[in-house]
């Protein structure tokens, strides 16, 4: 089934970064202000991804890394993403935005979590960053008929769904090699998919 991809109203690309992503953008010492221009992208994570970027450890070999993230999450202006809910009663991170946070799921994003919940979401073991597996690229592969998802991960799953199913999710691992900046990437992609 193909799910409509929403185009942006004010004309610019949507931009969502998958929490591996960052990895890269940091060895390759990338100022995402100025890869990614405010006046061409608007760029986005999801609350799954936050939880996430939170979630890696607090030690010195990963100290760089952290503070790389929340610079350019600052200097870049990327917004997270709250879908509107209510508090949860069990432990673990607030997923759900409340009024003034969060947005209401889209029938696409609806039809899509639809199409992977049973395979891909029930019943999963929780990670270390207290999310379920698979509940981060599902958020992303949500947000991918909506906004150009960057990823390293293209693995079985609901990235893969998506993808499948209408979804714009760009496979970073050529990114190195492509001799381009990372707006004309993601524009080649945006334009040609």
């Amino acid at each position: 089934m193909m799910l409509p991809y929403q185009l942006r109203l004010d004309g610019l690309i949507a931009v969502t970064i998958d929490s591996n992503v960052w990895n890269l953008l940091f060895d390759l010492n990338l100022d995402l202000a100025t890869e990614l221009p405010a006046d061409r992208f608007k760029l986005f994570i999801p609350r799954e991804v936050e939880i996430e970027l939170a979630a890696i450890p607090e030690c010195a070999e990963k100290l760089a890394l952290k503070n790389y993230i929340r610079a350019q999450i600052d200097a870049a202006q990327v917004h997270t993403l709250w879908v509107f809910g209510f508090d949860n009663d069990g432990d673990g991170p607030q997923r759900c935005g409340g009024f003034d946070v969060g947005t209401w799921q889209s029938e696409t994003e609806r039809k899509f979590y639809d199409l992977i919940c049973e395979r891909y979401l029930l019943s999963k073991t929780t990670t270390n960053s207290q999310l379920s597996r698979n509940e981060g690229d599902a958020a992303l592969g949500a947000n991918s008929f909506s906004s150009v998802v960057l990823t390293l991960d293209l693995k079985q799953g609901p990235l893969t769904v998506a993808l499948a199913n209408g979804g714009k999710i760009l496979d970073m691992r050529p990114f190195r090699e492509a001799g381009m900046d990372l707006a004309s990437y993601v524009t080649a992609y945006y334009n040609a998919s």
